[in-house]
């Protein structure tokens, strides 16, 4: 796993470093996409037991292209699998539903049919309120920062299919965890597709 991610942070600084070509392609850069997909996420550190577990959800995106290099976008991803057989740190992570949010900027290369890109994207990550364990009234949002690697293909001008690879840093604070706080560095994969106007 921490080769996993000495890789993408290289990846994304190799991408970041290339420099910008502004090839005009026969058609303009839409400047708004619009889309979906579903991600997983591996959560390494969270879990008592040194067990990972993997998240599964689904998301939304929509990212405003300043050019044919650089796009800002904002994501909300939704993790609304209960755990009942792990223990974490904390056991509201098991009986909760968990929210994602990130909002930030990509940058890369782009020609007509596909495109890389480096991201870093600082958010959130909340766990919400949990029902069945007698705590009710009680969430948490951690602080979450995203970077890693984008390809995506573009079949035509108005669809693009992007592919996801990066490490969520989430700061798990003493509030969450009752001692000290915490980064866990996990990985995450996604995979949708997007509508560009």
């Amino acid at each position: 796993m921490r080769k996993m991610f000495f890789f993408v942070l290289t990846a994304a600084a190799l991408l970041l470093m290339v420099p910008t070509q502004n090839a005009q392609a026969q058609s303009e850069t839409p400047k708004v996409e619009i889309g979906a997909h579903y991600t997983l996420l591996r959560f390494r550190d969270l879990f008592v037991d040194g067990d990972g577990v993997t998240d599964s959800g689904v998301g939304g995106r929509v990212t405003f292209n300043l050019s044919d290099n650089i796009g800002i976008e904002g994501e909300l991803n939704f993790f609304p699998q209960k755990r009942s057989n792990s223990l974490t740190v904390n056991p509201l992570f098991i009986d909760s539903t968990r929210t994602q949010g990130l909002f930030g900027v990509k940058t890369g290369m782009r020609s007509e049919k596909f495109g890389i890109f480096g991201k870093l994207r600082p958010g959130f990550f909340r766990i919400g309120e949990s029902g069945s364990l007698g705590v009710t009234g009680q969430s948490f949002t951690q602080f979450a920062l995203d970077f890693g690697g984008v390809f995506e293909l573009y079949p035509s001008r108005s669809v693009a299919l992007r592919f996801v690879v990066g490490d969520t840093v989430i700061r798990f604070g003493s509030n969450f965890t009752g001692g000290d706080a915490f980064n866990s560095n996990n990985l995450q994969i996604s995979t949708g597709i997007a509508f560009r106007f």
